[in-house]
């Protein structure tokens, strides 16, 4: 396939423009040829790495993490094996935010049925008081 032209790239990978001009200011593309005119071409696995990148960013790896993996993967110092542990690592702080999440939840629901009882609790009633949401 002919090379991408900046704005191709970008409609083809989902991106805005300065988005692909930001991911190759900051490492996370390789500098594209450039064309007679000055054009940028890039190249079919430009498409590719913009793909990676955007999967990776929405498994909740962040963009330094992932010019890492790019950077260790193009000089072969990370195997599977490390790819699968960093994996690992990133569920189990998912898995962390969401038990923090759980339990913020269920104080937010005994908060509002706290609110909701026609029996409210004395201190519940004051903080409405101080609010001035006497319901």
């Amino acid at each position: 396939m002919a090379p991408y032209l900046r704005g191709e790239l970008a409609k083809e990978a989902e991106i805005n423009i300065e988005t692909l001009r930001f991911y190759e200011k900051n490492g996370l593309l390789p500098q594209p040829e450039r064309s007679a005119g000055g054009y940028r071409l890039y190249p079919e696995e430009t498409l590719g790495r913009l793909i990676f990148i955007r999967n990776a960013k929405s498994c909740g790896f962040t963009l330094r993490e992932i010019r890492k993996a790019l950077v260790k993967s193009a000089d072969g110092s990370i195997g599977l094996t490390d790819f699968v542990a960093v994996a690992q690592r990133k569920l189990a702080a998912v898995d962390l935010e969401i038990a923090r999440l759980n339990g913020t939840r269920r104080k937010l629901e005994a908060l509002r049925s706290g609110l909701l009882e026609q029996n409210r609790h004395p201190g519940v009633q004051d903080a409405l008081d101080i609010l001035n949401m006497n319901g």
